[in-house]
């Protein structure tokens, strides 16, 4: 007979579900965690939603489930938090020196036109930055809603994609407004933009050393990064990004129904699918469509919020529509969505 209160812990887990249960031979409600080989229909079931959810959302009929994220995903996502964590300190020496290396690239011919105090120290006010598109004679005061991230991307950027950021700087296309758009300002307002779409300060870093810069981490355990994340994106675009994070991260549910042809596209876009800039590459996506929103619309300064904010939408939709794709989301599939060419290599 069951046994009265205070007897076999077990059985007093266990909520009483039925007063015939006397028999000692009777089946019991098995413990939680207990190992049982048989299914239980509701199981099966749920399989055969995910089935259908996954097959749907490869399809583009669905938004797909967010998939548990891989360590590598986990690994640059937490480097990407802990980025857009550091603020901008016109006193931290290689804040400076980012910011020098900035000037150098834009003005090429007047490198030595920033002078250094005495001191050794950096000393970067100079009217010069009106030009680029600053607000003042120091862009330290700038960088507030972009932090340090902000100029390490104007500096890829400059870097990488010198010719779009030439275009972008001297507005080469098309017809352009008697009051422009400040290019450096609102370079810093493009980095804040897509931080905010991709959900990388709801993933907050929680890290000891606040404003030192995340740089060569390999010897870093991703399971000691992956743990700094508190929260992980949970909007469409946002995780469609995570596949951009881990390429091939979701070819095998695709790889028995993929043709000859899929594989030949899909090799030939490995080519700009470096994961670890990822965050760049997209940051110029959302460059290009932001000046060509601009030009559409005709825009001079008091509508730039609102280009801003239609750019982030259009880039919010390239990523959901890109990520319903076989395969995942790639950088291919964001420029096919937004109309954008083909980025060289």
């Amino acid at each position: 007979r069951r046994k009265p209160a205070g007897g076999d812990d077990e059985t007093l887990s266990q909520p009483l579900l039925s007063e015939d249960a006397d028999s000692a031979d009777a089946p019991r409600e098995p413990s939680a965690g207990a190992d049982d080989d048989a299914s239980p229909p509701f199981d099966l079931l749920g399989a055969l939603h995910e089935f259908f959810l996954r097959l749907f959302a490869s399809l583009g009929l669905c938004q797909r489930t967010p998939p548990p994220l891989t360590e590598a995903q986990k690994l640059r996502l937490a480097r990407l938090a802990r980025r857009v964590d550091v603020p901008y300190d016109a006193t931290n020496v290689d804040h400076a020196r980012q910011l020098r290396e900035l000037w150098s690239l834009t003005f090429p011919d007047r490198e030595d036109a920033l002078p250094r105090d005495p001191d050794g120290s950096e000393s970067l006010k100079h009217e010069g930055w009106k030009s680029m598109g600053w607000q003042g004679v120091d862009p330290a005061t700038d960088f507030r809603s972009g932090g340090l991230l902000s100029l390490q991307n104007l500096v890829w950027l400059a870097k990488n994609r010198r010719e779009t950021y030439d275009s972008l700087l001297k507005k080469k296309n098309g017809t352009r407004s008697a009051w422009e758009y400040p290019f450096a300002a609102a370079g810093v307002n493009v980095t804040f933009a897509l931080v905010d779409l991709l959900e990388l300060r709801a993933t907050k870093a929680v890290s000891s050393g606040a404003g030192v810069v995340l740089g060569d981490d390999a010897h870093v355990r991703s399971s000691e990064l992956s743990t700094r994340l508190a929260v992980a994106p949970r909007a469409p675009a946002a995780v469609a990004f995570l596949d951009m994070l881990d390429p091939g991260s979701n070819e095998e549910e695709d790889d028995e129904r993929e043709t000859r042809e899929t594989r030949v596209a899909k090799k030939s876009s490995k080519k700009h699918a470096d994961p670890d800039v990822a965050f760049e590459r997209l940051y110029v996506c959302f460059w290009e469509v932001f000046d060509n929103e601009w030009l559409d619309q005709k825009a001079s300064y008091m509508e730039f919020s609102s280009v801003m904010e239609s750019t982030k939408e259009r880039v919010r939709l390239a990523l959901e529509k890109a990520g319903k794709q076989r395969g995942g989301c790639t950088l291919e599939g964001v420029r096919d969505a937004l109309g954008l060419d083909a980025m060289d290599a």
